[in-house]
């Protein structure tokens, strides 16, 4: 699941808390608590968030996983 939080973080950086939360069909104080680890049950956003941005990059090393492969970017 820790993989799905920076992944999440990662896009909230890249666009904005409101564009993610369009995305992922919730709303920017849901998005809020769960980047800030106080959302009560996240597991749900999580699998949002792994369905719309952990898709694997082909081409790619089978091994290394989206949240990798962006730090290595920037």
């Amino acid at each position: 699941m820790v993989e799905e939080l920076e992944l999440l973080k990662i896009e909230v950086e890249r666009k904005s808390m409101g564009i993610v939360a369009k995305e992922l069909k919730v709303s920017k104080a849901t998005i809020s608590l769960v980047v800030r680890e106080k959302y009560p049950n996240p597991y749900k956003i999580y699998a949002k968030v792994k369905e719309r941005y952990g898709q694997k990059i082909i081409g790619a090393n089978a091994k290394a996983d989206a949240v990798s492969l962006f730090k290595e970017l920037i």
